[in-house]
C-alpha cells in the first residue's frame, strides 16, 4: 500500500470527510523573503519510529500565519495540515515522501489546525522542525 493511502487511512480515525478541502492559502516560498521577522520561532527535533505518526496543534485565523520548515534525513516523511470542523477531517495540504518542506500556511478562518508528521520509512528518524509564527498563531506538539 502506498504511503499516501496509509496516511489517508490514518486520518480516517480522526473523521469521516477525508479529501475535503478547507479554504486556506499557501503562498509560494519566494514571498517568504519579503516578510518581517516572525513574532516567535519554534525549533525542535521530533524523533519518529518507523511508521509513527505525531501531531502538533496550531491555533490561528485569517490574520495569522505559520511558515513550516521540515527536514528529514531521507525522503520518507509524510505530512499534512488538517482541521476537524464539526467532527469531520478537512485536509488543507499534504505531501508524501518528502525530505525538505517549506510551506507558508495562512488560514482564512479561526480554527484548531493540526500538523501531522508520519515516518513513512522502515527505520527510525529525527525530523528537524522550524515553525515561524506570525500574528497570534500558536504551535505545540500534542
Amino acid at each position: 500500500m502506498n504511503r499516501l493511502a496509509v496516511l489517508l487511512l490514518c486520518l480516517a480515525a480522526c473523521g469521516d470527510n477525508i479529501g475535503a478541502t478547507l479554504d486556506a492559502t499557501a503562498i509560494d516560498a519566494p514571498n517568504i523573503d519579503a516578510l518581517p521577522p516572525p513574532r516567535e520561532v519554534h525549533m525542535s527535533t521530533q524523533s519518529l519510529q518507523a511508521g509513527e505518526i505525531v501531531e502538533a496543534l496550531m491555533i490561528g485565523g485569517a490574520s495569522d500565519r505559520a511558515i513550516v520548515h521540515l527536514t528529514a534525513p531521507t525522503a520518507t516523511l509524510d505530512w499534512n495540515i488538517h482541521a476537524h470542523p464539526g467532527g469531520t477531517t478537512i485536509t488543507v495540504h499534504e505531501e508524501a515522501d518528502q525530505m525538505m518542506v517549506v510551506f507558508d500556511f495562512i488560514p482564512t478562518e479561526q480554527a484548531d489546525w493540526f500538523l501531522l508528521l508520519r515516518n513513512g520509512g522502515g527505520v527510525n528518524m529525527d525530523v528537524q522542525i522550524k515553525i515561524e509564527l506570525y500574528g497570534a498563531m500558536t504551535f505545540g506538539f500534542i
